[in-house]
């Protein structure tokens, strides 16, 4: 089939016809196991029946609502996002993706410092665009290395907007965690400099660490919070939550920034939904246990074959294992998505995901298709 989408990346020839909680089929029937939610997305599964019936209940009532109104889910969602984040007092916009949510929150941070540029650590992906992208000539971005906290003097915060942390980067370095010491010490300096806290949990966010964010990890407290991806569970929404003391800066210093899809309705109650199935069904400890026993099962593969495995890193559902050169990642990924698994793959690392209802035998049969692989490397 000839394909008709401009291509920004490379996909492979298999055309998607269904998906259904951690299961996706192509258009040949054969079934794929999804270790990557989606883009990261589906926390809940793909097609989640529960969200999936919410979402038929209310289209037909309210979608999109322009400028002139306000709706009653945005209001409850942003309440819902202050008391999981720790906020009393502040506020939210919502929008469509992560990459314009993290702009704005740039934005906001810009407008009420007087600054221009923003603090992020060297493996931070922070957005497709904008302030946040990864170029070369982007000249807002000011990077640390990671966990090198001596690498702080070297930064003149004169001129820092806003530390952009995010605490778990699933795609630059394929999933690692920064050092408690160096991301609080980080934290500190920049507070005590007058620079902005974000805290980027897009990827991190809605319960992927086994907690509802990432930073909960960590002895920090932001002042700006960006969400996106599982929020919809697959549906575009994302959110920039304000603590009390940037929304009442913003209040009387803001300025006006209109987007289309900006508070819409519909979004807002489908985030309502998937926060109330993760309490309700206590999926934040379905994650640890879940991805406890993951990263159980990846360090046997680490201690069996310590000359094939070089590292493995978790937190949560969020698991990558790295290879040794005596493996060849390519290969292994092209075998893993032949034997049907969907994985992330890059510098000869595997990165895992998948959603919360992934289950045990379906984990066993990811690492019994590695092992096999390595085996046979050994061979």
């Amino acid at each position: 089939m000839k394909s008709n989408i401009t291509s920004f990346y490379n996909p492979t020839e298999k055309v998607l016809v269904r998906s259904e909680g951690c299961y996706q089929y192509d258009a040949e029937g054969k079934r794929y196991i999804d270790f990557e939610s989606g883009v990261w997305c589906a926390n809940l599964g793909h097609s989640n029946r529960e969200v999936n019936s919410f979402i038929k209940e209310h289209i037909d009532t309210l979608m999109h609502q322009g400028y002139k109104f306000r709706n009653n889910y945005s209001e409850e969602l942003s309440v819902k996002l202050q008391s999981l984040i720790g906020f009393n007092g502040g506020s939210s916009v919502f929008l469509s993706s992560g990459s314009e949510a993290v702009n704005l929150s740039i934005m906001v941070a810009q407008h009420l410092t007087g600054r221009s540029k923003i603090l992020k650590v060297s493996n931070s992906y922070l957005s497709a665009y904008g302030f946040g992208q990864i170029k070369a000539d982007n000249e807002h971005q000011v990077n640390i290395d990671y966990n090198d906290y001596n690498s702080v003097n070297s930064v003149d915060f004169t001129d820092i907007a806003a530390f952009v942390i995010e605490t778990g980067g699933a795609s630059v370095d394929m999933v690692k965690f920064p050092d408690k010491e160096f991301l609080e010490g980080l934290v500190k300096k920049s507070k005590s400099c007058g620079t902005i806290i974000i805290v980027d949990e897009v990827t991190t966010g809605i319960g992927r660490h086994g907690t509802w964010f990432g930073f909960q990890h960590y002895d920090i407290v932001p002042e700006i919070v960006v969400t996106g991806k599982a929020l919809g569970n697959g549906f575009p929404v994302s959110a920039v939550t304000f603590n009390a003391d940037i929304t009442k800066r913003f209040s009387s210093e803001g300025f006006i920034y209109a987007q289309s899809h900006q508070n819409d309705p519909l979004g807002c109650a489908i985030g309502l939904k998937v926060i109330d199935e993760i309490e309700t069904k206590g999926y934040l400890l379905t994650c640890k246990e879940r991805g406890g026993y993951f990263e159980e099962r990846l360090n046997y593969l680490m201690s069996n074959y310590s000359k094939f495995v070089n590292d493995v890193r978790a937190r949560g559902l969020m698991l990558a294992i790295e290879f040794t050169d005596r493996v060849d990642g390519v290969v292994l990924h092209n075998t893993l998505f032949d034997s049907g698994f969907v994985v992330g793959f890059k510098n000869n690392t595997l990165r895992f995901l998948p959603p919360f209802t992934i289950s045990y035998t379906d984990i066993d049969s990811l690492i019994d298709c590695i092992e096999a692989f390595i085996s046979k490397s050994k061979a």
